[in-house]
């Protein structure tokens, strides 16, 4: 309880002792205290975007490479399999109506 009675004191104080210049002038440099910590958290998160966006990029084109490779190695299988799937899907599509 003294502490806090000590601590409201001494705000009491320092609140007293400040005119109304200084006070806005304190407030002004904190807000822009908050404003610098808010833009440097946001400029981290664009460049870890940013990094995720080209890791992502460079497995998507892995992938299409994969992809031609395998068309390339068995055409009849690849043309099969859509085959399959495309007719899944419309009897699937047809069941609902």
């Amino acid at each position: 309880m003294a502490i806090q009675s000590s601590i409201k004191n001494a705000a009491e104080s320092k609140l007293s002792d400040m005119t109304m210049n200084d006070a806005i002038a304190e407030f002004k440099n904190a807000t822009s205290s908050i404003y610098d910590a808010v833009s440097s958290v946001g400029s981290a998160t664009a460049a870890n975007a940013k990094i995720r966006l080209n890791e992502g990029r460079a497995r998507a084109i892995e992938l299409e490479e994969k992809a031609e490779e395998l068309v390339r190695a068995k055409p009849l299988v690849t043309v099969g399999v859509a085959f399959a799937a495309g007719w899944l899907v419309s009897y699937l599509l047809q069941r609902r109506h």
